[in-house]
């Protein structure tokens, strides 16, 4: 990523290395000014969302691999299994080992804050 040029061609690795950027430096931030526990939150929010996504575009990629018939009940499926999982290490981060929940949600936020500055981007500098 280092000297490369923000574009349409490597769009994703700058999001997923842009999501985990700022939600590093947010959480470290967060971390001095707010709580430990905020920031640690926050940070661990950013890597869960960052990771949801990455297990989204691998589904995606898989079901366009597949016949049409198939390739949507598999991915239904896969959107299901990712749902419950996502569910149950919420519960395990939040329950069981106490994270922060506005600071896991400002996390889970961090890529979608990233996808709407990368789309505003692109979009200005291509003057539309």
């Amino acid at each position: 990523m280092t000297g490369t040029r923000l574009n349409e061609s490597n769009l994703f690795a700058w999001l997923v290395g842009g999501s985990l950027l700022v939600s590093a430096v947010a959480g470290a931030i967060c971390a001095l000014l707010v709580s430990g526990k905020f920031g640690g939150s926050l940070f661990i929010g950013g890597c869960l969302a960052t990771a949801n996504f990455l297990w989204m575009r691998r589904g995606v990629e898989a079901a366009l691999q597949l016949q049409p018939r198939n390739a949507s009940r598999f991915a239904v499926l896969r959107y299901l299994l990712r749902l419950a999982v996502m569910a149950v290490v919420l519960y395990l981060l939040i329950v069981r080992l106490g994270l922060d929940i506005f600071g896991l949600l400002l996390g889970l936020s961090v890529l979608v804050l990233n996808i709407t500055v990368f789309s505003i981007y692109l979009s200005t500098r291509k003057g539309g």
